[in-house]
């Protein structure tokens, strides 16, 4: 990703309804997979760290990250191992096995994406866990994916089909975000008519008020997860 949507995801990871509901859906799947009291946990592409307070409740963190301006703020944090890695070939903490993996939103960014899944697979303990989210729908593929150097999305078809590949059995998977989906389609047609110097609509901070109830609201969804699961 260029430096200025860096900057912009160290200023919004903290607050932005979207990346806090993400984190309150995570936290809620990870109360209910299996994995070891004081885990070794990898976050494969933490970015600026965000997700790193979450996950240290659950066992020792380690963390790499390839770019130089993100992983500096990821370390500053002072929470777990920081490296620089570049998937799926410099893969760090050599010797390790984990038993969770965790790559939020990663996978996109990679063009050889079946290389980096088993190259993850082969950095997890026996049992251990792979955690992931990628955007859905190739359908939605707009300017914001181009801006954020993405390769492609995903349909639960095919990150199923990708994964089993590799050898992982998959014990939960399922689209999120369904609420806001109607809302999701028209920014993005509404983006292709925009001059290619503007943001991508709904990559700013919303007001507080609509910022909070965007939160509580795609929080909610833990609740249906609850029951697929």
């Amino acid at each position: 990703m260029d430096s200025q949507v860096y900057k912009e995801l160290i200023e919004q990871e903290e607050t932005h309804w979207w990346f806090v509901a993400r984190r309150a859906l995570t936290k809620h799947l990870l109360n209910r997979i299996k994995i070891p009291k004081n885990a070794k946990i990898l976050d494969a592409g933490c970015g600026s760290g965000g997700n790193l307070p979450m996950l240290t409740a659950y066992g020792e963190v380690f963390a790499c990250e390839m770019n130089e301006q993100v992983r500096q703020y990821s370390a500053n944090r002072n929470i777990g191992t920081i490296a620089y890695g570049k998937l799926p070939d410099e893969i760090p903490f050599a010797g390790t096995q984990f038993d969770l993996i965790t790559m939020f939103d990663v996978l996109e960014h990679i063009e050889d994406d079946c290389a980096t899944l088993a190259a993850i697979a082969a950095r997890l303990a026996g049992g251990g866990k792979l955690l992931i989210t990628v955007p859905a729908f190739q359908g939605l593929f707009s300017r914001h994916d181009k801006l954020h150097h993405h390769f492609r999305r995903y349909s639960k078809k095919e990150l199923q089909e990708k994964l089993r590949s590799v050898g992982f059995e998959i014990e939960f998977i399922n689209y999120w975000n369904f609420f806001l989906f109607p809302v999701a389609v028209a920014t993005r047609l509404l983006d292709f008519f925009r001059a290619e110097n503007c943001h991508a609509i709904g990559t700013q901070i919303p007001s507080p008020p609509i910022n909070k109830f965007l939160t509580k609201l795609v929080s909610l969804e833990k609740f249906l997860f609850t029951q697929m699961m």
